[in-house]
Order: C-alpha cells, then structure tokens, then sequence
C-alpha cells in the first residue's frame, strides 16, 4: 500500500517533522526566497512572480498536509475514546 503506517504513527511522524528545527529552517528558507522573488523582481517580470507564486504556494501546501496529518491523530484519539 501507498502508506503501511497506521493514521496514529502517521501524525505523530508529522508533528515530530514540523516540529523539527532544520525542517522548519527549511521550509522557512525556501518561502523567504519566492517572497523575494516576487516582491524584489522587476516590474515587467510577471513570468518569474508567477513562477516563484506557483512554487509558494506548493510548499504552503506540502505543509498544510503535514499539519493536517498531525491532526488526524487527535481526531484518530478522540473517536476511539468515544467508543
């Protein structure tokens, strides 16, 4: 299967890794430089803006995944305390 690992291990590997300070480093590094891109650019370089947008908004997505992933695993601990 695409992910062997049960919902539980899962989030808790997602919240170890955004709470990782090279990861965070990192993915703070990267958004800095498309930041840059876009509002250090030329005026008429629309083409580089767009490009470093698109790749902005890849990485806020990759993150918003792991944070949701690690709150999967609250949501996974609360059901299970219901039955």
């Amino acid at each position: 299967t695409l992910f062997p690992y049960t919902t539980l291990f899962r989030s808790d590997r997602a919240k170890t890794l955004l709470r990782d300070e090279f990861f965070i480093e990192m993915m703070d590094a990267q958004k800095d430089l498309y930041k840059n891109i876009i509002f250090g650019s030329a005026e008429d370089d629309i083409d580089s803006r767009e490009r470093a947008l698109i790749k902005l908004r890849a990485i806020e997505e990759f993150e918003a995944s792991f944070q949701s992933l690690a709150q999967q695993g609250e949501i996974e601990k609360k059901r299970f305390k219901v039955f």
